[in-house]
């Protein structure tokens, strides 16, 4: 995956598992789109999905981010 790819449209289900993903080079199952980064889709592996949540829920200063990115994390199988 190649930062310089244009994607304003969510990829499919089907589209997003054929990437890699954008951090690492995993296997894509997520998808993230950042505002300044002209709103292209970027596709992600578990591990970074998980890591980029409990990154912006701690950036948020939510109360509840540890609980809730614990909850996350679980839920998606555990993996990191």
């Amino acid at each position: 995956m190649s930062w310089h790819i244009r994607r304003p449209e969510k990829y499919t289900q089907r589209g997003i598992q054929r990437l890699q993903c954008i951090r690492c080079g995993g296997p894509a199952v997520h998808q993230w789109q950042v505002c300044s980064d002209g709103n292209n889709w970027r596709p992600l592996c578990l591990p970074c999905d998980i890591a980029l949540n409990e990154l912006v829920l701690e950036w948020f200063k939510h109360p509840r981010a540890k609980v809730l990115a614990a909850e996350y994390r679980a839920a998606a199988g555990g993996q990191e």
